[in-house]
């Protein structure tokens, strides 16, 4: 699964290094340990066909579903296309998650877990990782809500945990986000971010607690 992760590239250098869109600076704040309930970036297709840019509550529950069902942080690719939850917002609400990295827990032999930052290391300013994920509205329709898709995990990684975020490829956002693109349409021809550009590394423990106190850089050095 993805249940927490990293992510501080400026969204306005995000928009004008991938879609050559101009957007306002704002105020983004860095985050280095953004957990599930929160509020997290998201990029969608607007009905002209230009980005749009999001805040979205991390938890996905369709509009039709009552207020006490089940929103979970993550969809598996593997169910997404007959599941009634997530079936609808496979096939026409598909957004993407900017993100730098993010932390899984490793079992120990001792039987305890330990935190990893999972990153790709050659990423430059202005880029990111984009996870791929699924939007729908609230029940009153004024904000939107979110899962990130998870796949099994890649070799490289498979030793940490066995599911990851499924990362489409830059050369790929513009397919994903379009509405246009059937279920049936997309599959084989989103490209990933390949595995082996991606490396990982032991992090402390202070990532297990999660406020806005606890959420500096220090989180992802290496031990």
């Amino acid at each position: 699964m993805c249940g927490r992760f990293v992510f501080h590239t400026p969204l306005n250098l995000i928009a004008r290094r991938y879609w050559d869109y101009q957007m306002a600076t704002g105020n983004m704040v860095a985050r280095y340990n953004i957990a599930p309930g929160t509020q997290i970036a998201s990029i969608r297709q607007s009905p002209s066909g230009e980005p749009r840019f999001d805040y979205a509550w991390w938890g996905f529950r369709p509009s039709w579903a009552d207020e006490r069902a089940p929103a979970p942080i993550n969809a598996r690719i593997e169910s997404i296309k007959t599941s009634r939850y997530f079936q609808e917002a496979f096939n026409q609400q598909r957004c993407v998650i900017p993100a730098n990295g993010w932390y899984e827990w490793k079992r120990l032999e001792n039987g305890q877990k330990h935190p990893y930052y999972i990153t790709c290391p050659d990423l430059e300013r202005g880029e990111a990782l984009f996870f791929a994920g699924l939007y729908t509205p609230t029940g009153e329709g004024t904000s939107l809500r979110v899962a990130i898709i998870t796949e099994p995990a890649t070799k490289k990684i498979h030793h940490i945990h066995d599911r990851q975020p499924t990362l489409v490829h830059p050369g790929s956002l513009s397919q994903w986000l379009d509405p246009a693109q059937t279920a049936d349409e997309l599959k084989g021809r989103i490209r990933r971010t390949p595995g082996d550009s991606l490396a990982y590394w032991p992090v402390s423990t202070d990532v297990n607690r999660t406020g806005p106190d606890n959420n500096g850089a220090s989180l992802i050095a290496p031990l």
